[in-house]
């Protein structure tokens, strides 16, 4: 194109300016000059565009929309902020705010138009209207229940159906109302505090709150919130899921644990009474066959006072079986363990149970390497003398019971191998539970609960161990196996447990008894007084705290059920007495749970012992101490 005095600063303008521009003859459509900017967006040089036709460079994709524009310029009417669309050189189409109108070009009219590309901004409006159009879907059709509520007013701006069906209320009713004008918020609280997270954080989430709908019934609702931009203002949107159920079969689980526990609690307290009043006569009992014992002088009465002893030991056991399952089933037997030799025990438990005349009638082996565990020895003797029991009882007169220690890999293993009846194979999957046992004729000859081996398992596996059974099945008798973590650091001389120093039997020693069962207090003198100690007795507190002063006992055996002032708070104000300072006080009763030792040792007893005691072993104590 000629220039026909165009200035310069004109010029450059239109050459360098980054919106489209092009001049185009009003008559015959031809291009006239095209500046770089529509070079670069259609693809096109400036030798392909001059002097061709709009139409026939096929630019416009709505021709029908660039004649309308053409006849408008024509009338004298300027085209302004028109969108239209375009396509370049390689067929991609592109859109444009349009404007457009008439110059002169040296006397001859020209169009000048100014195209601003505006691809990129329609294409993301359209992706926000289609976002929208499905948020929109999304937000009337999910079944939870979903409302848009303004950050400013906290007024609804928007719910779906479910959120209208949960409420009751109608969507007309919703809108422009505020939850706590509809009376929706139970605990104002919940409000609050949600309204502060949403303010730190943009966001809450899984955030429990209490609805009431438009009936009056008050819902449970599990919400997730969020702070979005709605209608160009600030909003929450929020969805609910109902847990109303949920919550109420939590509270019915909450309501069933509390009454277990509370059951657990009267059952523990019914056992520790069950304790007390089983233990307190067979306490007596067991004293009066100790001075009975002395005092017999014939074999028949002998023989009489021997059976009375083992029926008493057997009762005794039961109580002690049936107590113990429950502790260790409620988690309340604490173990204390030590470094001990496995085979050691058995020996110590065939020995004691060959004393007491359970073994005579068959022939009871003790066998295998000396093996060392980290267990509690009184348990574990428990352990022990439950299986010898076990077999015992199922092993026929002249029978075998052997019990062999050993070391397989990192375990230490005894093993109570029996020549007795054998174990039926449906019977070996159940034989730890609790109750179970081989069926019994009508006499029940042999006794039990079926809690012995049930107790057998649950204190090895206390210990980390494990506990089996194998059979070859009824005739062939039985093998248990107990395996429990062994020690295996070599045995040092230094470790070795000095032999006990054999009691004397023949110490003299002062004793107080404190008891008000007028049975139990005197079984204990008679048998203390013929054992060779010096007895005084008393039957509460207050007369037992002037005994311990006057009397000055080395040992006061105390009940701790005692009439008005309890066998704790003796053992307290003794503590507070010069007098029986020096005194060994020994709680002795019924009461034997471990919180019932701690509580006697917290009160200031020296030790304390569960009825019954066996006279020796009452004996044994008062020499040693």
């Amino acid at each position: 194109m000629k220039d026909p005095g165009w200035a310069a600063k004109l010029r450059a303008v239109f050459e360098l300016s980054p919106t489209v521009l092009t001049i185009t003859d009003l008559d015959d459509g031809r291009v006239v000059e095209v500046n770089d900017a529509f070079l670069r967006v259609t693809g096109y040089t400036r030798d392909e565009v001059i002097g061709r036709s709009v139409p026939e460079l096929g630019v416009w994709v709505d021709l029908s929309q660039r004649d309308q524009g053409v006849a408008a310029l024509r009338a004298g009417h300027p085209i302004r902020d028109v969108e239209a669309r375009f396509r370049t050189k390689g067929g991609q189409e592109i859109v444009a705010i349009t404007n457009a109108d008439v110059i002169d070009i040296d006397g001859r009219p020209c169009i000048l138009t100014a195209l601003v590309e505006i691809t990129d901004r329609v294409r993301a409006e359209a992706a926000l209207r289609e976002s929208e159009r499905r948020f929109a879907q999304l937000f009337r059709a999910n079944p939870l229940p979903m409302t848009i509520v303004s950050m400013r007013t906290h007024r609804h701006l928007d719910v779906n159906e479910a959120a209208v069906r949960h409420s009751g209320y109608t969507r007309e009713e919703m809108l422009g109302q505020t939850k706590p004008e509809m009376g929706f918020w139970v605990a104002p609280d919940q409000r609050e505090e949600l309204l502060r997270q949403l303010i730190a954080e943009g966001q809450a989430r899984d955030f429990e709150v209490t609805f009431r709908t438009k009936t009056g019934e008050e819902r449970y609702l599990l919400t997730n919130s969020e702070v979005i931009t709605y209608e160009g203002e600030p909003a929450v949107l929020s969805v609910s899921v109902d847990i109303t159920e949920r919550k109420e079969l939590e509270a019915q689980r909450e309501a069933r644990r509390e009454e277990a526990e509370t059951l657990t609690r009267a059952k523990d307290e019914f056992l520790a009474i069950l304790s007390h009043e089983l233990r307190n006569p067979l306490g007596t009992i067991t004293t009066a066959l100790g001075v009975l014992n002395r005092l017999v002088t014939t074999d028949e009465l002998h023989h009489v006072t021997d059976i009375l002893q083992r029926q008493t030991a057997r009762l005794t056991r039961l109580v002690d079986d049936l107590l113990d399952v429950a502790r260790v089933t409620s988690g309340k037997i604490e173990l204390r363990p030590q470094i001990l030799d496995l085979r050691e025990l058995a020996e110590r438990c065939v020995h004691t149970l060959a004393e007491a005349g359970r073994t005579r009638e068959h022939h009871v082996v003790v066998e295998g390497d000396p093996i060392r565990v980290d267990g509690d020895p009184a348990r574990l003797e428990q352990v022990i003398n439950n299986l010898l029991d076990n077999a015992l009882k199922y092993t026929a007169p002249g029978g075998e019971v052997r019990l062999i220690t050993g070391q397989v890999h990192t375990d230490a293993v005894l093993r109570v191998r029996d020549t007795g009846e054998g174990i039926r194979a449906e019977l070996r999957e159940r034989v730890f539970d609790l109750f179970v046992q081989e069926p019994q004729a009508l006499d029940r000859s042999r006794g039990g609960l079926g809690l012995g081996l049930a107790l057998v398992k649950q204190l090895v596996e206390l210990h980390g161990g494990s506990v089996s059974v194998a059979s070859a099945g009824p005739g062939h008798g039985s093998e248990f196996t107990v395996r429990l973590p062994a020690v295996v650091e070599p045995r040092r001389p230094d470790d070795a447990t000095p032999p006990a120093a054999s009691p004397t039997s023949n110490l003299r020693r002062r004793v107080l008894i404190v008891e008000d069962n007028a049975d139990a207090r005197e079984g204990l003198r008679l048998l203390l007084t013929h054992a060779g100690h010096e007895v005084e007795t008393s039957e509460d507190a207050l007369s037992g705290l002037e005994k311990l002063r006057t009397f000055q006992p080395d040992v006061a055996l105390i009940d701790i059920g005692l009439p008005g002032v309890d066998g704790y708070a003796l053992a307290r104000m003794a503590r507070q007495t010069p007098q029986a300072r020096g005194t060994c006080l020994v709680a002795l009763t019924g009461y034997g749970q471990a919180e019932d030792q701690r509580r006697a040792l917290a009160s200031g007893f020296d030790t304390h012992l569960t009825k019954p005691i066996e006279p020796t072993q009452l004996e044994d104590f008062l020499a040693r101490h």
